[in-house]
């Protein structure tokens, strides 16, 4: 990214929207809601991956919003719309937050996983300032599909207790 009035303005998106809500991780047990970022950047069907996320969170009961932002749903600064992720007087309450993002450069992904308000947040890589609680990436060389990242932190959700 080479504007340097985009990268001012996401830093500023960033600096009023974070949260201050503590985080840790917490088993499914506990978990009353969930949110998942798919990223459609990539090329990859997301369809799959959205299947599998609402059949494990019906399968334990939890109520789960699935973000897949298509790149009308993003607004000019990168950020979701606020049809899709609520407005600032009404943020959602979520207790986890799970981002499949694939890139540490998608502007979105970053944004809703630093302002969400959720408990417990999950990723696929760290964001400086150690946003998540887990981070499941994958073996050197390899480079999984969204679904076998889901899959791996599925895994890790269902052994947590």
């Amino acid at each position: 990214m080479s504007n340097p009035f985009l990268r001012l303005f996401r830093r500023m998106a960033l600096r009023r929207g974070r949260s201050t809500v503590p985080t840790n991780l917490l088993p499914l047990k506990k978990i009353r809601s969930a949110t998942v970022f798919v990223d459609t950047t990539t090329g990859e069907d997301p369809t799959p991956v959205c299947r599998a996320v609402r059949q494990f969170f019906d399968y334990q009961g939890i109520p789960v919003l699935v973000l897949c932002p298509q790149k009308r749903d993003v607004n000019a600064v990168g950020r979701l719309k606020n049809r899709l992720r609520g407005s600032h007087k009404s943020p959602r309450k979520e207790d986890l937050f799970l981002s499949l993002a694939v890139s540490p450069d998608n502007f979105a992904a970053e944004y809703e996983a630093r302002c969400s308000t959720a408990r417990c947040k999950v990723g696929r890589f760290q964001y400086p300032g150690a946003v998540f609680d887990l981070v499941v990436t994958a073996q050197a060389g390899s480079d999984p599909s969204q679904s076998a990242a889901f899959s791996a932190i599925k895994d890790y959700l269902t052994k947590i207790r």
